[in-house]
């Protein structure tokens, strides 16, 4: 599966933008983007339990820097996530309770490609950070967080519905892990983005 999840990354990234009949004038930005991803998935190894996992979870914040010429985009972006049970906040915690949450941490290098209209195909590489947390109020269990690292894909479709705002939806599946074992993990976001041009080229 990921053999054919990398080879379709390699064909689209590498697509050739010639197949644009029509001529554009050149247009260029630099910039940085505003992105909320405020709907995240996570498939990550509960170390409690020793096992892997999915859950839903709300808030996410990131801020990229971006080069834009005529249609197509080239940005890094650095983001967060966390698996509130609530888009509006944190929770607190009871007495005598255990409660285990999972947060993500991400760099990557991403490419935007336009395939139709206002529908645009993003891809590229990401370096990402999962940091597994046992918050108890439990005297016979610790607290403790376990944090590991990936390398993996940024896949994605992108649909701007204006010049300054976007919305995505992104799936960034690890390649490869830095720890011993050979578990899966991968981080799916629903986000809303805002450009900011600071910089102009005609």
């Amino acid at each position: 599966m990921k053999y054919l999840i990398t080879l379709f990354f390699i064909f689209v990234f590498l697509l050739p933008s010639l197949a644009q009949t029509e001529k554009v004038k050149s247009n260029s930005n630099y910039g940085i983007t505003l992105s909320f991803p405020w709907i995240n998935y996570y498939y990550y190894v509960n170390y409690y339990k020793n096992k892997s996992e999915r859950t839903f979870g709300f808030f996410g914040l990131g801020l990229s820097g971006y080069y834009k010429k005529d249609l197509t985009k080239i940005s890094f972006n650095a983001s967060i996530t966390e698996d509130l049970s609530s888009p509006l906040g944190s929770i607190n915690f009871s007495k005598k309770e255990l409660k285990t949450s999972i947060a993500c941490s991400y760099y990557e290098l991403i490419y935007h490609h336009p395939v139709y209209e206002d529908l645009n195909f993003v891809g590229g590489f990401n370096f990402t950070n999962y940091n597994f947390r046992v918050a108890s109020t439990i005297d016979s269990v610790s607290s403790y967080k376990k944090s590991d690292q990936t390398l993996g894909l940024s896949l994605g479709i992108e649909y701007r519905f204006s010049k300054y705002y976007s919305i995505a939806a992104m799936y960034r599946p690890a390649l490869a892990s830095f720890e011993t074992d050979i578990k899966y993990r991968h981080l799916i976001n629903f986000e809303f983005r805002i450009d900011l041009d600071f910089k102009k080229k005609n």
